[in-house]
């Protein structure tokens, strides 16, 4: 079975400010209450489909907004960040698909290895964001899915810049199975990062924008 990964681009902060939600404005307190709407229905999809977590969305939702997330569920990581990317498409701009793959694993590790040996510097190579997990500001521990399905991952639109200028700099030497997908991934940043770097004082523009990834399937 194939995963899908999509991507968005939302200010880590505001994610955050819902993690735990503490004097929420009326507009914040309008989302929430569209993000348990989701969580229910992200919740019947499940039912209807017979897999039990061992911990409910909605459950995971609310604990999270509380400020903690301490289920001894063996699968509640896959509630929680189901819950958690509710939160985000809640504070995000719509989301794209960046593309289907048989294993994202497989095919990020093989790209990191491919980019690094071309000569792009460590802290630029694409596994590391696009599972990196979430957001670093959220001030506890939130569990792993087990299967690691769903992911989360996230990156800052001030290091997506030199990513895409070192990642152009070496697409032709990278081996073609890898190259279409590559180029796939440059056009998702650049799209966003540009967008970024030229939006510096606009209304929607933050120091912490960045591209969030969500893995499923």
């Amino acid at each position: 079975m194939s995963k899908v990964v999509n991507y968005s681009m939302a200010n880590r902060g505001a994610i955050v400010r819902f993690v735990p939600a503490l004097d929420l404005s009326a507009d914040e307190s309008r989302r929430l209450d569209n993000m348990r709407v989701r969580a229910k229905a992200r919740q019947d999809s499940l039912d209807h489909q017979g897999v039990d977590w061992g911990l409910s969305v909605p459950d995971a939702l609310e604990q999270l907004v509380s400020g903690r997330a301490d289920s001894s569920a063996d699968y509640a990581g896959c509630a929680y960040y189901a819950a958690l990317q509710i939160i985000i498409d809640h504070n995000a701009s719509d989301s794209s698909t960046l593309a289907s793959y048989r294993s994202p694993v497989t095919y990020f590790s093989a790209l990191d290895d491919a980019l690094s040996s071309a000569g792009v510097p460590a802290d630029l190579l694409p596994y590391q964001y696009v599972f990196s997990g979430p957001p670093s500001e959220i001030g506890f521990h939130i569990p792993h899915p087990l299967e690691g399905s769903p992911e989360i991952g996230c990156w800052p639109l001030a290091k997506a810049g030199p990513a895409v200028e070192a990642y152009r700099a070496v697409l032709d030497r990278v081996d073609a199975d890898l190259r279409y997908d590559l180029g796939e991934l440059i056009e998702a940043l650049d799209g966003w990062a540009s967008e970024w770097n030229k939006g510096e004082g606009a209304w929607w523009w933050a120091e912490d924008g960045s591209i969030f990834f969500s893995i499923t399937g």
